[in-house]
């Protein structure tokens, strides 16, 4: 099965080994959205969205300076406790202080679950240091979500947390 097979690609993310085993469900269980593995070496329990999204973080915009049009400077926290926030440099047009994004950080790899993904890793943009990744919906693998456009979660995501597995339905 692709569960099966994701299983030897996958290796666990506790202790790097590439001992995974697809754990079937039982009935209740089948409803989920996604599936789970164990690692047979350290018995850590993983699912396909934490494999997925390894490296990406829910993280908040703490400042955003613009530099030479269209390049914006941003500090983006991925921690509770982070008060200085990563540096990223971005494209996006409509960022602000205060606002829940998606980060793809360094060694993670977009688009998200592709076969042909490439590896995050801190660059040069504009002359700025860019430690990592501002998503769009195209990168996190969603449906319903147009290109270069950035993700922007509400405030009751966790920061730090994993991305949600599809694009989030706005409350009305």
């Amino acid at each position: 099965t692709m569960a099966e097979a994701l299983a030897e690609a996958m290796t666990c993310l506790s202790c790097e080994s590439a001992n995974m085993v697809y754990m079937e469900p039982d009935e209740e269980e089948d409803k989920k959205e996604y599936s789970e593995y164990m690692c047979e070496d350290c018995g850590e329990e993983q699912t396909d969205i934490q494999w997925k999204y390894r490296g990406y973080k829910i993280g908040r915009v703490l400042e955003v300076k613009q530099l030479k049009a269209p390049l914006k400077k941003c500090k983006v926290a991925i921690s509770d406790k982070d008060q200085t926030g990563l540096q990223i440099v971005t494209n996006a047009k409509h960022i602000e202080e205060g606002e829940y994004v998606i980060v793809a950080t360094k060694g993670s790899l977009v688009p998200a679950g592709s076969d042909d993904a490439v590896e995050v890793k801190q660059a040069s943009v504009g002359g700025e240091k860019s430690e990592a990744m501002l998503c769009d919906a195209t990168m996190l693998g969603w449906k319903g979500g147009a290109k270069g456009v950035l993700v922007k979660l509400t405030g009751d995501q966790k920061i730090g947390g994993l991305p949600p597995p599809k694009k989030p339905v706005k409350k009305k």
